[in-house]
């Protein structure tokens, strides 16, 4: 059971209705502790009236000192010892409540009989509510009427917690200004709320923003200075919640920043300032002396306000893991005749080439954020991170009609940006939204399309590969790993094409979080290498035997090729802006994904050619040549299957060059050649007869296995004596 105790200062931030009614001060003090019984007698400050409450958890009840300050909610018949949530159940005392001065916990309902004594948390952060879940309500009272800092507020974090997801259909626009004001609403607790809040980017944007109170610009211009190298300084400010801290904890006139004595680029610590000049002695020297004089601030603000300086140490308060899920399918069209394009043409070329990027995340996300206990109206951005799948696939279809040759590159896309808007989170802290995180896709890379002589047809493959990954960005850079390996498939395949086209696509796609307007983004996926080639030839050759008999062979392919690889890369982004180091990583060699034969009856340009050189007589070498047909539209080395009957043996291994490697005890072998060029296989059979001599190519170097298996070349050879 929770019940509402009077602590204003450990709330974040209120809304714009918040009540002004629950001051921070304890009722009671204790006044004797018994250890054996757990029996604890306390005086309310107020009228003198004694009451008794029993302390079960032994921890708790070691921890208690005699003069200790208490909260009590006599209706109730409980005892908050932080002024949170209640620790144990009023035992004896006052029969009715007292009459409660402002100092006092407003009254509750009365629980059923004899509840069970509630324990105080531990002064840890408080678990985040998932998505789609809503915290415990919150009725945040006004902190104007705060005057007490109790060690509550040093220690007790905020919850972080992200509401239910929003579509997003259109991209923001990038801020043209240093600060900008919003009204952030979320559904809190089943009710609408809405916070008003100034986004501050930057030193300037301090120094001129609307509704902030002097002490809170005097404070924040002094964070901002001692922001380290490769963090966000972009805060966001509760602009109701600051005017009424400030009211209740006055800034002395001396805290306030200072230049240091030598300074010679203006406000180069302001992200809008002296790029570039980070790493300077300039930079070291007046980053340490903003340091040193916030730690000065620290003290002195720590006695203004009878605390500790620990309640001035920036501490890390998380959203935890929510869910990130969606299914897009963006397509890219790119025309072939397009003059914007990179490359150049010889002829006239006419077509397009798509490019379609199905995506599918199913990760989930994280966000950190820097906090400050006794300045509970500003944060800033520390990291985001993620952890998931994405998968990603790519869909290329190309139709073209050309004559003559053409290489060209088109950027992708070819119009609007890469980011496509999905959906937006908005984060609450303490029971209010005070920013949103937009969750979109980045897509950017070129796509190549060449072809070569009289090309006419289309042809379209997919690939999918899903990438299980996790990332982590802030200011300084990303890293990241891959869990496992991607696997690829394919599906759809289809070409009908005449000549030879490749589309090579070089395209990230990535999982992009933004927060607040860019204040910190963060951006990973993979980056995969694919290339597609679809090869289409028709060609005749003749040839003329001593004779005078003449022969015309036919050869033809229609074939379809997919290669790929891919890298993991992820970025941290500040208004747009990559900043540390980005993240690469090589999750893959490069690999040859599919092959297809396309023709109806199987491509005949895959079939080796194989001629005899001359009569076969037994006893003596007989020379065979080899080499694949015209039309054969790949240049790496081929791997042949040899085999043949009779008996017969082959010439000997002529050493590191030879092209075979023979098992004459089986009467097979392999051969490995360059198939635009011709190699010789020779045999010599031991006995007159009908023999033969068959070869197929079964892959090559490039790790294509051609599917289906090409025919066989069966030459029929006649040995006489």
């Amino acid at each position: 059971m929770k019940l509402a105790f009077s602590l204003a200062a450990i709330l974040l931030l209120s809304s714009s209705t918040a009540p002004a009614q629950q001051p921070a001060s304890p009722c009671c003090g204790i006044t004797k502790i018994d250890a054996a019984t757990g029996i604890v007698t306390a005086r309310v400050t107020a009228n003198g009236n004694l009451f008794q409450f029993k302390v079960t958890d032994t921890r708790t009840l070691s921890s208690l000192k005699v003069g200790q300050g208490v909260y009590a909610n006599f209706a109730g018949k409980q005892v908050s010892l932080n002024g949170r949530s209640a620790c144990c159940a009023i035992t004896s005392g006052p029969g009715a409540p007292v009459a409660a001065p402002p100092s006092r916990v407003p009254a509750t309902p009365p629980p059923s009989p004899a509840p069970a004594p509630v324990r105080a948390p531990a002064p840890a952060p408080p678990a985040s509510v998932p998505t789609g879940r809503t915290a415990p309500a919150q009725s945040p009272p006004s902190v104007a009427n705060a005057t007490a800092i109790t060690a509550a507020t040093v220690n007790a974090l905020p919850a972080v917690t992200v509401g239910a997801p929003q579509p997003r259909s259109t991209q923001r626009v990038r801020a043209a200004s240093r600060f900008q004001t919003a009204n952030v609403t979320a559904q809190v607790a089943g009710r609408g709320v809405t916070t008003p809040v100034v986004y501050l980017r930057g030193l300037k944007a301090v120094e001129g923003a609307p509704g902030l109170p002097d002490g809170a610009k005097r404070v924040l211009e002094m964070l901002v200075r001692r922001v380290p190298l490769g963090e966000s300084d972009h805060y966001i400010v509760n602009t109701q919640l600051a005017r009424e801290w400030i009211a209740a904890h006055p800034v002395p006139d001396n805290v306030k920043p200072t230049e240091p004595k030598e300074k010679k680029c203006g406000n180069w610590y302001d992200s809008w300032d002296c790029a570039g000049q980070a790493v300077t002695d300039e930079w070291r020297r007046t980053y340490d002396h903003a340091v040193d004089e916030w730690q000065d601030a620290e003290k002195t603000l720590a006695d203004a306000w009878d605390t500790s300086v620990a309640c001035f140490t920036e501490r890390t308060i998380s959203t935890g893991n929510f869910p990130v899920r969606f299914s897009i399918a963006p397509s890219m069209t790119v025309n072939l005749s397009e003059g914007r394009s990179k490359g150049s043409a010889q002829g006239t070329v006419a077509g397009s080439a798509t490019l379609g990027v199905p995506m599918q995340s199913d990760v989930a996300a994280r966000l950190d954020l820097f906090y400050i206990p006794c300045l509970p109206f500003a944060v800033r951005p520390k990291s985001l991170s993620a952890n998931g799948s994405l998968t990603v696939g790519q869909e290329l279809k190309a139709s073209v009609s050309a004559t003559g040759s053409f290489d060209k590159t088109f950027t992708i896309p070819p119009t609007g940006g890469p980011v496509i808007p999905i959906q937006v989170f908005p984060i609450v802290i303490a029971g209010v939204p005070v920013a949103e995180m937009d969750v979109s896709a980045y897509i950017e890379g070129e796509i190549q399309v060449s072809a070569d002589g009289k090309t006419e047809g289309g042809f379209q493959i997919r690939n999918s590969n899903p990438t299980q990954f996790s990332f982590s960005c802030s200011g300084s850079g990303c890293s990241a790993r891959s869990n496992r390996p991607p696997v690829a498939t394919t599906t759809n395949e289809s070409v009908q094409i005449e000549g030879t086209v490749t589309v090579k696509p070089a395209i990230y796609t990535a999982l992009q979080l933004d927060f607040n307007y860019e204040a910190l983004s963060a951006r990973a996926g993979p980056q995969p290498y694919l290339l597609g080639m679809a090869s289409g030839c028709g060609a005749a050759a003749g040839s003329q035997t001593s004779g005078g008999a003449s022969t015309v062979q036919e050869n033809h392919v229609l074939s379809a090729d997919l290669d790929w690889g891919v890298e993991l890369r992820a970025e941290a982004l500040v208004l747009g802006k990559i900043v540390g180091n980005s993240y690469r990583m090589k999750l893959m060699e490069d690999k040859h994904l599919w092959f297809r034969d396309m023709a109806p009856g199987g491509s005949n340009a895959l079939v080796a050619g194989v001629v005899s050189a001359g009569p076969a007589v037994a006893g003596k070498r007989t020379d065979h040549r080899v080499r694949m047909p015209t039309c054969y539209p790949y240049s790496s080395r081929v791997t042949y299957q040899v085999s043949w009957t009779g008996g017969a043996t082959p010439l000997a291994d002529a050493g590191r060059n030879s092209p075979c490697t023979w098992k004459p005890a089986e009467s097979t072998g392999t051969c490995t050649f360059d198939p635009s060029k011709e190699f010789v296989i020779s045999l010599t059979w031991p006995t007159p007869g009908a023999w033969s001599l068959t070869v197929v190519p079964v892959r090559d170097a490039h790790d294509r296995v051609f599917s289906p298996a090409p025919a066989p070349t069966r030459l029929g050879v006649t040995v006489i004596p």
